[in-house]
């Protein structure tokens, strides 16, 4: 008999470690693009060391794959990764609102057109018909909806740097850059800051799970202390954009 209540025991100890949340154990696996300055391989971009800041107040594994743009938005679709730096729109607008959730802002970005440092600002792609502009591959998941109806013929670079440097020798009229990615060369280049192409916030964007969401509701907490402490613009240095708390935003975002 004893033996009989032994292996029950056993059993039910078993099962009841199988059936436990695996949450504490599991690893959150992050998609890292290629975005200039502020997503690196080598993890010294911008946002990583905010996510990483930030990280270090919470018990959770993360790890970071990175890959070029448009790859990682791939592994992030086809579930190799839990979530994904930045895309939240995009990624709504292709796997439905309710398919992902979003993280507090890492920051603020906006497309602008720029033109040489010694030329006119342009503020309109109605100035461009039928001209040619410069941007990064990857960047017409933003900005399809910005071109549609221009007749400008786009040439779609590696960097950001190859597109200034293309620029100053006049293979294009003007490029399309975001802010702050381009900071680094604003020495170079001339824009209207008056006229954006389109503005929105880079976040951590996640598949919609209960685990993820417990993961970035408690990783939300952190950032917007580290925003609010002044953290953000001493980790940011010259490529810091400030911006306003959109709290409703995000947690429309969290409840999605």
């Amino acid at each position: 008999m004893k033996r009989y209540l032994s292996a029950y025991w056993v059993l039910l100890f078993a099962a009841s470690i199988l059936s436990a949340p695996a949450v504490a154990d599991s690893v959150v696996r992050i998609a890292v693009p290629n975005i200039t300055s502020l997503l690196t391989e080598n993890r010294d971009g911008v946002y990583q060391k905010i996510l990483h800041r930030a990280l270090a107040g919470l018990d959770v594994a993360v790890t970071e794959q990175f890959f070029p743009y448009k790859r990682a938005m791939m592994v992030f679709e086809q579930h190799g990764a839990d979530c994904i730096y930045s895309f939240t729109e995009v990624l709504e607008r292709r796997l439905g609102k309710g398919a992902v959730i979003a993280s507090f802002p890492l920051g603020k970005f906006t497309y602008y057109l720029f033109t040489p440092q010694d030329e006119d600002p342009i503020s309109s792609l109605s100035h461009l018909e039928g001209k040619t502009v410069g941007s990064v591959i990857g960047h017409e998941t933003y900005l399809a909806g910005v071109l549609d109806g221009h007749d400008v013929n786009v040439i779609w670079s590696k960097s950001d740097a190859q597109n200034v440097a293309m620029l100053e020798h006049q293979r294009f009229g003007a490029m399309i850059a975001a802010v702050p990615d381009v900071r680094p060369f604003m020495d170079h280049l001339s824009y209207d800051s008056k006229t954006p192409l389109l503005e929105s916030y880079d976040r951590l964007t996640c598949h919609n799970t209960d685990a993820n969401r417990q993961f970035l509701s408690n990783l939300s907490a952190q950032m917007k202390g580290l925003k609010e402490a002044g953290i953000y613009e001493q980790l940011a240095g010259q490529l810091y954009v400030e911006f306003e708390d959109p709290a409703s935003a995000a947690e429309d975002s969290l409840l999605n």
